[in-house]
C-alpha cells in the first residue's frame, strides 16, 4: 500500500470506516467478497479516489476509467433491459 499508493495501514483503514466497510461504487459490504477492497486510484494522476470491491474496480478499469464510455455502457444496458 506504502509503496503503490503512499497509504499507510492505517490509512487504508480509516477510508474503509469513512466507507462504512462498504465499496464507494456499489455500496455492498465487504463481508460479500473474498477479496479486499482496492485501493482505486487516478492512472493519470495517481490520486487515490476510494475503496472498490474487485467487480467495481475491474469494470471502471475495463471501461478506461472514461467517464463517457461508461455513460454510453449504462445508456446501452438501460435500452437493452426488458
Amino acid at each position: 500500500l506504502k509503496k503503490a499508493y503512499g497509504l499507510s495501514e492505517d490509512d487504508y483503514a480509516a477510508m474503509f470506516a469513512q466507507q462504512d466497510g462498504c465499496c464507494a461504487i456499489c455500496g455492498k459490504d465487504q463481508i460479500e467478497f473474498q477479496k479486499r477492497f482496492a485501493v482505486d486510484h487516478d492512472h493519470y494522476t495517481d490520486q487515490v479516489r476510494a475503496l472498490l470491491c474487485h467487480p467495481c474496480n475491474t469494470a471502471i478499469g475495463s471501461l478506461q476509467d472514461d467517464p463517457e464510455l461508461l455513460r454510453t455502457a449504462a445508456d446501452y444496458i438501460a435500452a437493452h433491459r426488458p
